[in-house]
């Protein structure tokens, strides 16, 4: 009995000293968040990622507009369009086109080179989150659907370089449009639009419904 005691003191002593030894856990970042590898990170490209966004319906809009040196005012808008006329504009933002930024413990202004939207989009509706780096402003879109066929789709402009005094388009939410001779919804291939290009007034004209996102630099 007394050895069978020693015996247990011993390993009693010997498992609280293992414990209290620490030793540095050698797996990256990510292997101590995911240990089983359940997402299969390594085959996971930033492309993948994207994709399973646009399943979600919500997609990322980065625009690159140039460079300021001063301050201007900068507005966004949203102007609906059926069958080619512009029925109504709405102000989504109104603010300028600086930032503050921090440094050495001073505030500093700065300027926005770029405008960012983010999309959701459940059929004829979409939410916008619109993000410069002084602020994010969210909007909604409600567009009419009259056949069950119909869809909207997202397509953004390529050039957005800003000009004084000219509104400058960066996105459109268009319907697709019914094929009389086939009977179905279309919508063209055109991916990048662009002003004055064959393909983005086509896609213009033939769309029955759809919403241009611009903006416009002023003094």
């Amino acid at each position: 009995m007394k050895n069978l005691l020693s015996t247990l003191l011993i390993l009693l002593s010997i498992n609280i000293y293992s414990q209290s030894t620490r030793i540095e856990d050698p797996q990256n970042q990510l292997q101590k968040e995911d240990p089983d590898n359940l997402y299969n990170q390594e085959n996971i490209s930033k492309l993948d990622l994207i994709e399973a966004l646009e399943l979600a319906s919500i997609g990322i809009h980065k625009f690159n507009i140039g460079e300021f040196e001063r301050e201007y005012k900068l507005q966004i808008f949203a102007e609906e369009y059926v069958n080619g006329k512009n029925i109504i504009t709405d102000t989504l933002l109104d603010y300028t086109n600086d930032y503050d930024f921090v440094v050495d413990d001073e505030f500093h202004q700065g300027f926005i080179d770029q405008i960012k939207i983010f999309t959701k989009t459940e059929e004829n509706n979409s939410t916008l989150d619109i993000r410069t780096y002084a602020l994010s402003s969210k909007s909604q879109i409600n567009l009419a659907k009259n056949d069950h066929r119909q869809f909207y789709t997202w397509r953004q402009y390529s050039d957005t370089t800003w000009e004084l005094n000219k509104k400058i388009p960066l996105l459109i939410f268009a319907s697709s449009w019914l094929d009389k001779k086939y009977n179905f919804h279309r919508f063209c291939g055109v991916v990048k639009l662009k002003d004055n290009d064959k393909q983005t007034n086509e896609l213009l004209n033939s769309s029955p419904n759809y919403i241009v996102i611009s903006y416009k630099i002023t003094e």
